[in-house]
């Protein structure tokens, strides 16, 4: 499993000017990097979307999807609608990325796989000294399921038909693979992660709500497990509510120390997005509790905030 976000995260010495250099210096520049329970929040806004992330050891990225029908059939990955762009698509940010990394990883005389892996067939990850951490790439979707969720599966398949992708099935169960997509946003857990499409084998897991987790009825609770869903999510903003004075109070700590044992308890990994980004004081004591807390991804806007948390100390024994 991946260090929690220590020290070890480099600084980015050579940052690409675009997408194609840093797919050229991968996996090579990767080879300083240690993976870290860090999930890069919006990662398509940043500078280089997804080599930044990985560069700094995280093991989570996040697009937001859309589809549009003024440009064409296709994944377009923005913020706003406004934003989107025939050059950006989840195939050109991350699946073609990701699939050049995942072949150069996995092709002699590259293949670097420890002999225990070769042999359960799991292809190598996307960090040269750590080829069996894994990542995940979440997806939100911003249209509508029905219309958006069938076109993100016909995207993955090239991913998929390289047993790149971690995948469930009733005959085999729970098969891990180099990378695991998740659904989240718009996306439907009963007619979409559940569904006949995304289920022979499943290849997109869910986001379970992390704030009714632990309030919902016994039998409601069991529909989110390890078969279907990954991550539980919740606003942090909105569910635990911004530090008064400038630090959190026992109930806020109580509440996020409840929420991230649900998710444990059914083997999902908690998260928290819309963390406090200012002043940096704040931020930093939010991520120091809820990585003491043991939160399953710590959801990050800032990266370069993260080596500043950990290189001044932050985060305590981990």
């Amino acid at each position: 499993t991946a260090a929690f976000l220590g020290r070890e995260i480099p600084r980015h010495r050579v940052k690409p000017i675009n997408s194609a250099r840093g797919l050229a210096t991968w996996p090579t520049d990767s080879r300083d990097v240690k993976p870290v329970s860090c999930h890069s929040h919006n990662d398509y806004l940043r500078h280089v979307p997804l080599f930044d992330a990985l560069a700094a050891g995280c093991t989570g990225v996040e697009a937001d999807v859309w589809v549009d029908s003024k440009l064409k059939d296709d994944l377009y990955v923005g913020h706003t609608r406004k934003s989107l762009k025939p050059t950006r698509t989840l195939n050109s940010l991350y699946i073609d990325p990701l699939l050049a990394i995942l072949n150069e990883m996995n092709s002699p005389p590259n293949i670097s796989t420890p002999a225990s892996d070769k042999a359960t067939k799991v292809p190598a990850g996307v960090f040269e000294t750590f080829p069996t951490q894994a990542i995940t790439l979440l997806i939100d979707l911003k249209t509508s399921s029905d219309s958006t969720f069938p076109i993100v599966l016909a995207a993955l398949q090239p991913l998929r038909k390289q047993n790149y992708l971690t995948t469930w099935s009733e005959e085999k169960g729970l098969v891990p693979g180099p990378i695991t997509v998740v659904g989240t946003g718009n996306t439907k857990f009963t007619s979409a992660i559940l569904g006949p499409a995304n289920s022979n084998p499943r290849i997109i897991f869910f986001d379970a709500p992390l704030a009714t987790l632990a309030a919902l009825h016994p039998k409601d609770q069991n529909n989110y497990n390890k078969t279907n869903s990954l991550y539980a999510s919740v606003s942090y903003n909105a569910d635990i509510g911004k530090p008064l004075l400038g630090f959190m109070y026992p109930f806020q700590i109580q509440k996020v120390r409840r929420q991230i044992e649900a998710a444990k308890e059914k083997g999902l990994l908690s998260r928290y997005w819309d963390t406090p980004s200012w002043p940096k004081a704040v931020e930093w004591g939010v991520w120091d509790v809820l990585v003491k807390e043991g939160v399953g991804m710590l959801s990050v806007d800032d990266l370069e905030g993260v080596r500043g948390f950990w290189n001044g100390g932050g985060g305590g024994s981990v």
